[in-house]
């Protein structure tokens, strides 16, 4: 009797401690699922909203844009975040975290979403900075232009603009093809320039309508042009002319 009453309290005492152990796990586990869910809706408060839409020169919507954003202002690398492409509206939303961005938007014609823009591939310039904040929505408008609409503006029908020609040349006076001339009032601009001509064909013919005043005129093989396409030639515009020509720097 006493053998077996002990063999009984040996098993009851081994008992009680993995009793205590399954309702520590339980707890701990009951623990973190109420932190995970406590967890949840600061996640959701801190995610801020990035919406608008993207529209073209004549103030139509564009469909199939998308928004490229940075955390920086360097935009000459891969984007941090990416729309999915806008609606028929030209509507887009994209949410991100806090933080200060740089976005643009890029429509392309052909089904490359990277790389270098191509003729008919339209793109708003120079970054737009932005503050998103959590639980807040930031509206913003981008006007996205290819070569040929910038040079088609309406403004540049008007009779006082004058038309100046040339041929685009490279450094050993060769004629360059598939890059186009623009026009600045300010050297030191940035962005989509306010005057540009077409690509340029194999001949490296060039047109561009300028109002009379004083410009800076380069040559650029990207749209927009780079930070560091700065134009070197100056010409002061008060009557159409021809032979213009504009030498790579």
């Amino acid at each position: 009797m006493n053998k077996h009453y002990g063999q009984q309290r040996g098993i009851v005492t081994t008992c009680v401690p993995q009793r205590r152990l399954t309702s520590l796990y339980g707890s701990l586990l009951l623990f973190v699922l109420l932190a995970l869910a406590a967890g949840c809706p600061a996640v959701a408060e801190e995610t801020g909203m990035l919406s608008g839409r993207v529209v073209d020169v004549g103030r139509n919507p564009v469909a199939g844009a998308s928004i490229f954003v940075y955390n920086t202002g360097n935009i000459r690398r891969p984007a941090d975040y990416i729309s999915p492409p806008t609606d028929s509206a030209g509507a887009f939303r994209l949410s991100l975290p806090p933080g200060r961005y740089w976005a643009v938007a890029r429509a392309r014609q052909g089904e490359e979403k990277y790389g270098p823009l191509l003729p008919g591939d339209r793109h708003s310039g120079a970054p737009l900075e932005t503050e998103i904040r959590g639980g807040e929505t930031v509206e913003e408008e981008f006007v996205v232009a290819d070569l040929r609409e910038t040079s088609q503006l309406e403004v540049k029908r008007d009779v006082t603009f004058h038309r100046i020609e040339g041929i685009l040349l490279d450094k050993e006076g060769a004629p360059l093809a598939d890059v186009y001339a623009f026009a600045r009032r300010e050297q030191s601009g940035r962005g989509i320039p306010e005057f540009v001509s077409a690509w340029t064909d194999a001949g490296g013919g060039y047109v561009l309508f300028l109002p009379p005043g004083t410009y800076w005129l380069g040559i650029a093989a990207t749209f927009p042009p780079e930070p560091a396409t700065v134009p070197r030639q100056k010409v002061v515009v008060d009557n159409p002319a021809k032979n213009i020509n504009i030498v790579l720097q």
